[in-house]
């Protein structure tokens, strides 16, 4: 269809077309359930090598080009210090708009696919890898906050266990009385 425009109007077209595709990526994204984007399952599951995070903040630098990207998970503030004043089902809430977040990034990134066939090869392969190296942050900062939320649940469980051990360890004032 684009292949025979002239490069202004394919590329004039390419445009609504990928702010059309990221507009009903992030309306799908919003309204998929938490069934389908569960932290455990593949691909949203943690790697052994980004554990902790600490694969982001030494390969990647996430620490100085964190805090600016526009999404969700900023607004709402994930960050190592606001997790641990959180409680567990606010944080298991954070671990589903991470994962919300990160598919819609990956939806976006199959943009390629629509270029390749709608048009010029030189034109899908630059507006493909434009769009992919676009995205890329927003599913490295998805990741990274993923990690951050698991290791405060990790914390939290940590301490629960503590508290538990504790309070059996500890007699019933009731049953001192006699």
């Amino acid at each position: 269809m684009l292949r025979s425009s002239g490069f202004g109007i394919s590329l004039f077209i390419n445009i609504i077309i990928i702010c059309l595709w990221h507009f009903l990526s992030y309306i799908i994204s919003g309204h998929i359930g938490s069934k389908r984007v569960d932290y455990r399952r593949f691909p949203y599951r943690a790697k052994e090598f980004e554990k902790k995070g600490k694969f982001y903040v030494e390969n990647f630098l996430i620490d100085s080009w964190y805090s600016f990207l526009p999404t969700k998970y900023n607004r709402i503030g994930i960050t190592e210090r606001k997790l641990s004043r959180e409680d567990s089902l606010t944080v298991r809430e954070y671990l589903g708009v991470t994962c919300r977040c990160e598919l819609c990034a990956l939806m976006n990134c199959f943009y390629i696919v629509c270029a390749c066939i709608l048009d010029a090869p030189y034109l899908a392969f630059i507006l493909g890898m434009l769009v992919i190296l676009a995205n890329f942050p927003f599913i490295i900062s998805a990741r990274y906050c993923r990690c951050l939320i698991l290791n405060e649940l990790a914390n939290k469980r940590r301490e629960l266990e503590k508290q538990k051990l504790l309070a059996d360890r500890t007699p019933n004032v009731f049953d001192l009385i006699v």
